[in-house]
């Protein structure tokens, strides 16, 4: 193997596809990027068995090849040349050499044939679908997936099939956010009525998306998202997102106008006593104003008020202070609808610019 290729475009690549290299692994391949010399391009390719990447850049091919080189050890080296040109060669140890400029660096290989196939990915029926519809569906609704420590089973975000529209969900049992968009074609995609897509392809996916077309394809065990530059390919959860529907309030039983960025900065303020221990505010409503009020023993308390429309006349409820700041800093609405319940029962957040989007949040059950 033999090439050379340009450094922006070679360091590019290997930004995209670093988050794929195996760290923590009893499988050394895994640690491992794939290099594949072929006409006029390089192909890298890196997994860890759940997930797997393949882009490629131009090149100036003189022998084509493969080898499997040390993903991290490569990627360092790369980032710190400044040249513009880098030459990629394999010696006759079948270690690849690697030169920019004065430059040089060995890296130690291991036998292509040990590296993992790609997936076979022949059976999908690949869409097109926009990169800023599909990413803004999942921004409005990543937040509020499990963490996988703390409940696998809730660590992923469910797509699922709707009439003439597909829906994002995801939840850790203290919220709940939902985003639908228009979609016809829903035959198209290959699985049942829902599919769970792992926490880890989630944000993967969001890193990956910018602006343009995505090819997108699932069956109800793996996905798959291509664009010109790469292939994205990651294994779904096994389990099955709970039922969520019977949760969503129909209606509320009290309603309030409140505007976005003053109760943001509030809560900006406000989260400056938040310890793991006091993450709770107290949210005072009355027909033409909010109180918010947090103490925290050790650290001291904090009293704010901003005016708001609400359609009773008093009511008090606790609320965790991030999952709401959370909530807010994915709307677009500049005033957000909050539909209040009983303390046992979810709220709902709604705004006039978040079309298909809700958010459900629980309130804090105040200890007696």
């Amino acid at each position: 193997m033999k090439l050379i290729v340009e450094r922006q475009n070679l360091y590019s690549c290997l930004q995209k596809i670093r988050p794929f290299i195996g760290k923590k692994t009893t499988m050394p391949i895994l640690s491992h990027i794939l290099l594949e010399a072929r006409e006029n391009e390089l192909i890298m390719m890196a997994t860890d068995l759940e997930l797997a990447f393949k882009g490629s850049c131009p090149a100036e091919v003189f022998a084509p090849g493969q080898l499997p080189v040390p993903g991290k050890t490569l990627y360092d080296f790369v980032r710190t040349l400044e040249y513009e040109k880098i030459e990629l060669k394999e010696n006759e140890s079948h270690w690849l050499e690697i030169i920019g400029g004065n430059s040089y660096l060995c890296l130690a290989t291991l036998p292509p044939d040990e590296f993992p196939t790609f997936p076979e990915i022949e059976h999908f029926h690949l869409i097109s679908f926009p990169s800023e519809l599909f990413r803004k569906a999942i921004m409005k609704t990543y937040f509020s997936m499990a963490k996988e420590d703390v409940d696998t089973n809730l660590a992923g975000l469910c797509l699922e099939k709707q009439k003439d529209k597909l829906c994002f969900v995801s939840t850790d049992t203290y919220r709940l956010s939902y985003m639908e968009i228009p979609y016809t074609d829903l035959d198209l995609l290959q699985f049942d009525k829902s599919i769970m897509l792992p926490r880890k392809a989630v944000l993967e996916i969001l890193r990956l998306c910018s602006t343009g077309m995505l090819q997108i394809g699932f069956d109800n065990s793996a996905g798959v998202i291509k664009t010109d530059g790469y292939i994205f390919y990651f294994r779904l959860k096994e389990n099955k997102f709970p039922e969520y529907h019977s949760i969503i309030p129909k209606k509320s039983e009290y309603e309030a106008k409140i505007p976005k960025r003053i109760l943001k900065d509030i809560l900006k303020r406000t989260s400056v006593l938040i310890t793991d221990k006091f993450k709770v505010a107290d949210f005072l409503f009355y027909r033409d104003r909010l109180i918010v009020k947090a103490e925290n023993p050790a650290v001291g308390k904090i009293e704010e008020n901003l005016d708001i429309e609400f359609s009773g006349d008093k009511l008090k409820m606790a609320f965790n202070i991030s999952f709401l700041l959370d909530i807010l800093n994915v709307m677009d609405s500049e005033e957000f609808i909050f539909g209040l319940n009983t303390e046992r029962t979810p709220c709902i957040i709604t705004g006039k610019n978040d079309i298909g989007f809700k958010a459900l949040i629980m309130p804090v059950i105040e200890r007696e």
